[in-house]
């Protein structure tokens, strides 16, 4: 029992008092996902996985509530994207999380927290897309702490042309 809880401090020491090492295999993972597809990563959640694993930190030291109703950051939403994306980058998260967990030394209790945050976080985000596209969409059942901003982007076949276009142009 000791040793569990010895393990669990470990974890959570790290998860609050690191936050920025995880984020960074996070945003890593992300960049090879989107170089797969020839892109740069286009991250909605990069403003707010600091913030969000430091509460799930504090949630594996023992504080009481959702980390995702704790988080205190920027999140933003793109209906262009839709839930999709946002669910491939929370699964990336999750991955990235585990895995620290695991080589921590972290148990089943451990990641048990984990999958719970980010389980809370990927519903409460989805719901909360939906919902803003959508007010007759239920609202989200855990509430996000943090502000909200809806992302406007233009189509990808413009983007590529307006950055081709730019280059042609500098190049003459």
């Amino acid at each position: 029992m000791a040793e569990q809880a010895r393990r669990r401090a470990g974890v959570a020491r790290v998860f609050v008092g690191q936050p920025e090492r995880l984020a960074a295999a996070w945003r890593r993972s992300r960049f090879a996902e989107a170089r797969k597809e020839g892109a740069p990563p286009r991250n909605q959640l990069d403003q707010l996985v600091e913030p969000f694993i430091r509460e799930i930190g504090r949630s594996l030291e023992g504080t009481e509530g959702s980390a995702w109703s704790r988080t205190r950051a920027v999140l933003r939403l793109s209906p262009q994207r839709g839930t999709r994306a946002l669910t491939d980058e929370f699964a990336a998260l999750r991955r990235c999380l585990l895995d620290a967990v695991e080589t921590l030394g972290g148990g089943d209790s451990e990641r048990a927290v984990v999958n719970n945050a980010v389980d809370e976080a990927a519903i409460s985000s989805t719901d909360l897309l939906e919902h803003l596209g959508n007010p007759f969409a239920p609202k989200p059942r855990v509430p996000f702490a943090g502000l909200v901003v809806m992302s406007f982007e233009k189509p990808a076949t413009a983007r590529e042309k307006s950055i081709t276009g730019d280059a042609q142009a500098a190049a003459h």
